[in-house]
């Protein structure tokens, strides 16, 4: 199953799920990675959130277990409109986000990281560092949400 992320932040208990697909992060991500620890900031991996794929997995293993399982209709969680709930995703510190993420953006602007996807990664840095900045002062937590292709 392919996979993309999808920034998602919490201030207190509201949610705001990300509005887009982080595609070039994604396919980025190893290498973002190594860069990461050579600027001495977190790796962004470690801001990733797989909920949602686990429980498509869960599902997956469900159905093929079962032949004759009632048909109900999903559960979704008031708070998150999703069909698990706020503790079930882990979350991070924007604070300790906002390091990772600026020394990348930083880092790719001057040039320094060569890839085919290097605007678009430029430009996805740039979403999340203004999506997060806000909340930030606040308080505010994040994650990078694993999400189906």
């Amino acid at each position: 199953m392919s996979s993309v992320l999808r920034l998602n932040t919490l201030l207190d208990r509201s949610f705001k799920g990300g509005d887009r697909r982080l595609e070039a992060i994604s396919a980025e991500i190893g290498a973002l990675d190594r860069l990461c620890k050579t600027l001495g900031v977190t790796e962004l991996s470690r801001f990733i959130d797989t909920t949602a794929i686990e429980l498509i997995q869960a599902v997956e293993l469900i159905d093929d277990d079962a032949t004759a399982l009632p048909t109900t209709e999903p559960i979704t969680d008031p708070e998150t409109g999703l069909a698990y709930g706020i503790e079930d995703m882990s979350w991070q510190p924007i604070a300790a986000g906002m390091s990772s993420l600026e020394a990348l953006q930083q880092h790719i602007e001057r040039g320094l990281h060569v890839s085919s996807q290097q605007p678009q990664l430029l430009q996805e840095l740039t979403y999340c560092i203004q999506a997060l900045a806000p909340l930030e002062a606040e308080g505010g937590q994040f994650h990078l949400a694993v999400i189906p292709a």
